[in-house]
């Protein structure tokens, strides 16, 4: 019985960590798009007590996307990587959900924020060419081009294990 908690807090804690993550380069995704692309708006939507809020529901959302494994029975022991972690093979409708609300709607959100950065930047290069003000700062360029870089490493690294489980899920 003792095993069998610290392998469900363990998996718990390390669910927390994998989905806290992904839901936070979702956070930071749209406020670089709000910041870049709605410039005029982004102090109202951004102030310091929303920004609290922001993080605090990123984390609540968080641990409500984590707490379902203790009762699916997802969180088991692996002894292939000697940790307990989320069995893909436990529901096939929750391994679908889990995949689709811990990865495939992030990425797809992040996506959508980078792609609209990325053609303002380019309507922006296009202007700059004829004006002599640009509306992007270089240091702002770098940040929004080192946190794409961020996602575009995030998404190929974790892209496989949720594709894996999505095809494990199906079959």
């Amino acid at each position: 019985a003792l095993e069998e908690m610290h392998c469900k807090v363990s998996g718990f804690v390390m669910g927390l960590s994998v989905i806290g993550s992904i839901f936070n380069v979702t956070g930071i995704a749209i406020n670089r798009y709000c910041y870049i692309c709605h410039s005029f708006v982004y102090d109202k939507l951004f102030t310091a007590w929303n920004t609290m809020f922001y993080v605090c529901l990123i984390w609540a959302l968080t641990v409500l996307a984590t707490v379902p494994n203790f009762f699916v029975g997802s969180i088991e022991y692996d002894p292939r990587i000697y940790s307990c972690t989320f069995v893909q093979t436990a529901s096939s409708s929750y391994t679908i959900t889990v995949v689709v609300i811990h990865f495939i709607v992030p990425i797809t959100v992040v996506t959508f924020c980078y792609l609209r950065i990325w053609i303002l930047v380019i309507q922006v290069r296009r202007k700059v060419k004829s004006e002599t003000k640009p509306r992007m700062k270089p240091s702002d360029f770098r940040n929004f081009l080192t946190m794409f870089v961020v996602f575009v490493i995030f998404a190929f690294c974790w892209a496989p294990l949720n594709l894996i489980g999505l095809a494990v899920a199906i079959n």
